[in-house]
C-alpha cells in the first residue's frame, strides 16, 4: 500500500481542500493508495475566518496550530511514501515547514491553484497579506519533485523555477452531477456562488444587471456572502453556504455567472465556478480572464463578456431562449465530462504522487 500524507491550510469545508485533495480518496484506494489529510485550521476556525469573527481569539490560537503542524512535519510525515502540500504549509512567515519536509521525507509534491505569489490587494485577508512570504513560492519550486498547477497561467510562472511542472485543473465528480436538473421557477434565476473574499468580483456585473432589470424579469441568487449587497435590484435571494447543501444550490440556478476583475492574481484562478455550473447543466456567462477562456466556448456552453453591454446582451439572450439554455447546458456537461472529471485528473495525480510507477506496483501492498 502506497501512503500519501496531504497537508492543507483549510479543512474540508474549503473548496480548495475538498476538490484539489479529498475528492480523490476513493479513486486512490482503488489503486492501492491511501491519502491521509491534515489541515492547519479546523472547521470552527474556518467559519470564524470566513465570517471575520473572533479575530483576537484566532490570533491567540494560531501559534498553537503552528506547533501542531510542526510536530506533524517532524514526526508524522517521514512515515509516508509521499507528501502532498496543497498551496502551502502555513499562510504566514518563511517556508520553514516546507524545508523540514524536504529534508526528512522521500517525496514531496507541491500543488497550487491560486497565484499566491501575487498579493490580491483588498480581497486578501489583512494578516496573510502583510506577513505572507510571497517569494517563497518561486524560491522553493525547484526543490519539489513535481509542481502541480491548476491553470496554464500558474504553470507559466512556475516553469521559470522548476523543470517538472504539470497542469491539472480543479475538477468535479461528474457522477454526482449526472442527474442534476434545475428546480422549475416562474422567473429565470441568475446564480453566483462564492465567498465574501470574492464579492468584489461580483460588483463588476452590477451595472449590467441593473440595466437588464429595466427590460427583463429575473431573480439573482447569491450563495456564500455573509452580508447583503448594497444593490437596488427588484429580486435578490441570499443563501447561506453549507457543505451538506452544496449540490442543492445548483438546482436553483438557470444561468451561472463568474465575473472576474482582470488582474495578475485573477488570471491564475482555475475557473472552478464555471466547471461546477457546467457539470450541473447550467449555461454560463463569464469574464474573459485566465482559465475562463479555456473553458467557455463562445455561444456553445455560454458566453464571455467583457463590458456591461456584453454582459447585459449575453444574459438577455439566455433569459429569452429556454431551449438555448438547455442546449448550452447539456453541451457544458459534455465538456466537463471530457476534460474536468475526477477519473482523468486522478490518473495524472496517481502518476505524480507515486513517481510514475506502474499500476501493478502501486497496488502491491
Amino acid at each position: 500500500m502506497f501512503r500519501v500524507l496531504a497537508f492543507t491550510v483549510k479543512p474540508r469545508e474549503s473548496a480548495d481542500t475538498r476538490f484539489r485533495v479529498l475528492q480523490f480518496s476513493s479513486a486512490a484506494r482503488q489503486d492501492g493508495i491511501t491519502i491521509d489529510h491534515r489541515s492547519l485550521i479546523g472547521k470552527r476556525y474556518f467559519q470564524w475566518q470566513i465570517r471575520n469573527r473572533f479575530i483576537l481569539l484566532r490570533i491567540l490560537l494560531f501559534p498553537g496550530l503552528l506547533a501542531i503542524r510542526f510536530l506533524q512535519a517532524l514526526l508524522l510525515a517521514p512515515r509516508y511514501d509521499c507528501i502532498w502540500i496543497a498551496r502551502e504549509m502555513a499562510p504566514i512567515g518563511p517556508p520553514l515547514l516546507e524545508q523540514l519536509l524536504l529534508r526528512r521525507c522521500k517525496r514531496v509534491i507541491f500543488d497550487i491553484d491560486d497565484a499566491l505569489h501575487i498579493s490580491d490587494g483588498k480581497m486578501a485577508s489583512l494578516i496573510p497579506r502583510l506577513l505572507r512570504d510571497r517569494s517563497k513560492f518561486s524560491r522553493m519550486a525547484h526543490r519539489y519533485d513535481t509542481v502541480v498547477c491548476g491553470s496554464h497561467e500558474l504553470a507559466a510562472f512556475y516553469s521559470r523555477y522548476s523543470s517538472n511542472v504539470r497542469v491539472i485543473p480543479t475538477v468535479v465528480d461528474t457522477a454526482r452531477f449526472a442527474a442534476t436538473r434545475q428546480i422549475p421557477s416562474t422567473k429565470v434565476r441568475i446564480g453566483w456562488i462564492g465567498t465574501p473574499l470574492n464579492s468584489d468580483h461580483l460588483e463588476l456585473v452590477y451595472p449590467a444587471l441593473l440595466d437588464l432589470a429595466r427590460e427583463r424579469q429575473f431573480e439573482l441568487v447569491v450563495v456564500g456572502l455573509n452580508k447583503p449587497l448594497k444593490w437596488n435590484l427588484p429580486s435578490i435571494r441570499y443563501l447561506e453556504w453549507k457543505l451538506e447543501r452544496e449540490q442543492d444550490y445548483f438546482l436553483q440556478f438557470d444561468i451561472g455567472i463568474m465575473p472576474l476583475r482582470d488582474s495578475p492574481f485573477a488570471r491564475g484562478k482555475c475557473a472552478f465556478k464555471l466547471v461546477q455550473y457546467m457539470a450541473g447543466g447550467i449555461p454560463v456567462v463569464a469574464s474573459p480572464v485566465g482559465a475562463n477562456c479555456d473553458i467557455v466556448e463562445q455561444g456553445r456552453n455560454g458566453y464571455l463578456a467583457d463590458t456591461p453591454q456584453q454582459w447585459s446582451l449575453s444574459l438577455k439572450n439566455l433569459i429569452d431562449d429556454p431551449a438555448m439554455r438547455a442546449q448550452m447546458g447539456e453541451y457544458g456537461r459534455q465538456c466537463v465530462h471530457r476534460g474536468w472529471s475526477v477519473p482523468a485528473a486522478w490518473q495524472s495525480y496517481a502518476e505524480i504522487l507515486t513517481g510514475a510507477r506502474h499500476k501493478e506496483t502501486i497496488c502491491a501492498d
